[in-house]
């Protein structure tokens, strides 16, 4: 039989389960506000490096009437900067010969009317890959003493140019992470300080592509290393 008094404690129990619902809906929606509140900021690191690779692409240019003639002058200009880097203390194992390019000039020389033109023309390539960046600079730059022993120089028509690469980065990469995000935290700090707010957790982070620059055209084995991350920051 139902009667005052349970119907009395059936409204109590009632009003007491919407009163811990209305409790349980009041802190999910100042959870899902707080979640909303977050700040995004951006961390620097940057650093220079060595290189610890160079690639130096060496290509002269040699010409003869027929092709046993262009054979011979093709190997003496491959001994000759051969004996060069040696001498400049580059190893025999960091020398490669790469494929050379033999053009012949006859219509050249018949469209043109240049008899005195020699027929066939090659441009002979070796390249230096050592990670004796030092030696292989100063190589570079005294070079030019080639040309007191008959080796002509030349780029080919892509501009190939020596290059010094820093590969090395797993030595860094750690570190410069741990610095850019403790820069992302800095700033954040000082974003919620003026607006009287605390600075909580991560809410997610981005890292950004590790950049690797010549420091100046006049240093290119010298390195700026830069890594940039996005952070949001939960705010309190």
């Amino acid at each position: 039989m139902i009667t005052t008094r349970s119907f009395a404690v059936l409204g109590i129990l009632l009003a007491a389960g919407l009163a811990v619902f209305g409790i349980q809906v009041g802190r999910a929606v100042q959870r899902g506000r707080e979640f909303d509140r977050y700040l995004t900021v951006k961390g620097l690191s940057e650093r220079e490096v060595k290189a610890d690779l160079a690639i130096w692409p060496i290509r002269c240019e040699v010409t003869a009437p027929d092709l046993g003639a262009l054979k011979g002058e093709m190997e003496r200009a491959r001994g000759q900067v051969r004996d060069y880097l040696l001498a400049q203390g580059v190893a025999a194992e960091e020398i490669a010969h790469g494929l050379p390019i033999i053009t012949d000039r006859e219509d050249e020389r018949i469209q043109y009317n240049r008899e005195e033109l020699a027929r066939y023309k090659a441009v002979v390539v070796l390249v230096v890959r050592s990670g004796k960046v030092d030696v292989v600079k100063k190589a570079i730059q005294g070079a030019d003493t080639l040309l007191g022993s008959g080796v002509a120089l030349v780029r080919n028509e892509y501009g190939d140019k020596p290059e010094f690469l820093f590969t090395d980065i797993g030595s860094v990469k750690p570190a410069m992470i741990a610095e850019a995000t403790a820069n992302a935290r800095a700033a954040a700090e000082k974003f919620a300080q003026d607006s009287r707010a605390e600075v909580g957790t991560i809410r997610r982070a981005t890292q950004g592509v590790m950049e690797i620059e010549d420091r100046d055209a006049a240093t290119p084995e010298v390195k700026t290393v830069r890594i940039v991350t996005t952070i949001d920051f939960f705010l309190r």
